[in-house]
């Protein structure tokens, strides 16, 4: 394509994005240069750039800049399904390159965003052709795995599947935060969220960090941790005063404090084989559950048993993950397709599984999985639930019968005689297509799902194209089933007003952590990005499910992030934004990291008019909270 074609493509690329761009921003801001300012801005810092990191190695093309653009839950910054674009995208090689990258943005006075792997927005810059995305995709090596410390020195680029693989091999584990083992495992620990099924014997990503390499906002290098001292990773902090809390609290700065191009994550013991025996085709694999592994649902009768039972499972640490799926997103991720969804989702007992929780056991051995699944039953037993495992057991039909006992309580019986024959039909349909295999289909699939993470977008994104989530504080387990209960009421008059994907309301989606010393349940929202009802409608949802949880004292939830957030959570929580905004200010005092999901001291001053309009809807037309309905 020549200059002239690339020119008139622009023209027409930026024509629709200035139309898309009229619909509701709640993040994205205008930017107060003129065009020729911008344009000014591009020949003084693109030229520096290509000499420091060499021409193949920084992007200007609009063609190329707009794939950066296409972000999930775009619609939250910019309205549409662009975020703003990037003035250009550099690609460094190496911590150094990364420093020489931001020491120009500070000299020319321009901004920067840092991405990884990239899920969503937030690694997108909030203002459109003025900002540097720094893709730190060529940063993706493993520098070492300590298999006898337990340790691994990683780059930004490792994703959670490259590491996990590699630590198999040695007889070790990585916490794979929920966003999928796709994604970045330094990104979670440093910048981002951390919440997953195996945070019951793994914790969340932040507390497994052992040490980072950090481009501080000014481009100088910063260690911390033991490498400072030692030069090896092995403790986060020390000695002395520690910057830990400053670089990342619950949910990161989100690139809005410099760049991490290098940290040590936390390893845990692996009692499974170097390799998992996988087998099919993509989307559809089954995997061999290794001996003395199990996997199953666990099924109780009502939100009382289902708050005893996580605190049950967790205390006893019998159990390395425990997740909570609800009965849509178990079906949609059975099914490789929307039709076939369809099918699983019209057995009426499938719709009902609303109180149970996914658990994996990994034993040691025979003694160990025995002890295991002997006080499993214990609990389970005691609350009168039922469950379903994998493999053969002489007691395997009474403990499914008693998972019929318990949604016919909360049901009736009618409703599980019909389920019989769809169930059937289902299971044959199973063993048809993988075997023996095909009897455990759901535990052998919870497996899979589990262990490797890799099927949350199989899940997640099937529905309706997209999600956005709510709800979902780190509190205690009682905690986390309210919130994840007023989040279904609030969801319920979206669904009814033709906003949000008919998932059944009650959608939420998380587990315990540390043995159950803490916990989360977000309530997942499914809308249509194509239809601005409902694209612009999970605005509203979003901004309303935040209200309500300062309202009904529901923990800082994980959409608390970003200024439109702050501006709701921080005077409830000790003005606790002031101080992110002094430790910006004193870290970045050019404000060259751009921080449009960290802080924005003037963001209530300079309010986008799409956020005040959303606030607007929503007060008027509040949902009625009833949790005695």
């Amino acid at each position: 394509m020549t200059k002239k074609n690339i020119a008139a493509d622009d023209s027409a690329i930026r024509e629709e994005r200035r139309v898309l761009e009229g619909l509701t921003s709640v993040v994205a801001r205008e930017s107060k240069k003129t065009a020729e300012e911008k344009r000014d801005l591009w020949k003084r810092v693109i030229p520096e750039l290509k000499k420091a990191l060499g021409t193949e190695w920084v992007m200007d093309d609009p063609l190329l800049l707009d794939t950066y653009s296409w972000q999930y839950v775009a619609e939250f910054t910019s309205g549409s399904s662009y975020a703003p674009r990037p003035m250009c995208v550099v690609l460094p090689s190496s911590t150094e390159e990364v420093s020489q990258v931001v020491k120009i943005c500070n000299r020319l006075k321009c901004q920067y965003k840092a991405i990884s792997t990239g899920f969503g927005a937030w690694g997108s810059p909030v203002e459109n052709d003025t900002v540097v995305q720094i893709d730190l995709r060529r940063m993706d090596h493993i520098d070492k795995i300590d298999g006898k410390n337990m340790v691994a020195v990683i780059e930004p680029y490792v994703t959670g599947n490259q590491l996990q693989t590699e630590a198999f091999k040695v007889g070790l584990n990585t916490h794979i935060a929920g966003v999928g083992a796709q994604a970045s495992v330094l990104a979670s620990a440093t910048s981002m969220m951390g919440q997953s099924w195996e945070g019951v014997s793994m914790g969340f990503s932040g507390r497994n960090l052992l040490g980072v390499e950090w481009v501080l906002p000014d481009g100088e290098i910063a260690r911390l941790g033991s490498f400072d001292t030692t030069g090896d990773y092995f403790s986060g902090d020390g000695p002395g005063f520690s910057l830990r809390g400053a670089m990342r609290g619950f949910g990161g700065a989100m690139g809005g404090l410099g760049v991490f191009t290098r940290c040590a994550v936390k390893l845990y013991p692996w009692y499974g084989p170097s390799k998992m025996a996988l087998r099919g085709t993509s989307p559809d694999y089954i995997v061999k559950v290794p001996e003395f592994h199990a996997c199953g649902l666990v099924v109780v009768n009502n939100w009382e048993d289902m708050a005893e039972l996580g605190y049950k499972l967790g205390e006893s640490e019998i159990c390395d993950f425990i997740g909570r799926n609800a009965p849509a997103l178990i079906s949609g991720v059975m099914a490789i397709d929307n039709n076939e969804f369809a099918e699983i989702f019209k057995v009426p007992i499938l719709k009902e599984i609303h109180y149970a929780l996914m658990v994996v056991i990994l034993a040691q051995d025979k003694d160990d999985y025995t002890y295991k699944i002997k006080t499993l039953k214990k609990i389970v037993g005691d609350l009168n639930g039922g469950m379903v495992l994998n493999g053969y057991a002489p007691d395997k039909m009474l403990w499914l019968w008693r998972i019929g006992a318990a949604i016919k309580r909360k049901t009736n019986l009618k409703l599980v005689l019909q389920s019989l024959p769809g169930l059937a039909k289902l299971t044959s349909k199973f063993v048809k297509k993988y075997g023996v295999e095909g009897l455990d289909y759901l535990s052998v699939m919870g497996y899979e799902t589990m262990i490797r993470q890799c099927m949350q977008m199989r899940g997640a994104f099937k529905f309706s194209g997209s999600f956005h989530t709510s709800m979902g504080a780190l509190q205690c387990w009682d905690a986390a089933i309210r919130g994840a209960n007023i989040g279904e009421i609030i969801k319920k008059s979206y669904i009814n007003r033709g906003i949000l994907f008919d998932d059944g309301a009650d959608n939420a989606w998380g587990g315990l952590y540390e043995g159950g010393a803490y916990s989360h349940l977000e309530e997942l929202a499914m809308y249509d990005p194509r239809e601005e009802k409902s694209s612009q409608g999970v605005l509203d949802y979003v901004m309303e499910t935040n209200l309500i949880s300062v309202e009904n004292c529901c923990g800082d939830p994980i959409n608390g992030i970003g200024p439109p957030c702050h501006c709701v959570y921080s005077p409830a929580c000790m003005n606790y934004d002031d101080w992110q905004h002094r430790i910006k200010t004193v870290l970045d005092p050019n404000n060259a990291s751009d921080a449009g999901f960290y802080t924005d001291s003037g963001f209530l001053e300079n309010m986008p008019d799409g956020a005040k309009v959303i606030l607007e809807r929503v007060l008027s037309n509040r949902t009625k909270i009833d949790l005695e309905e």
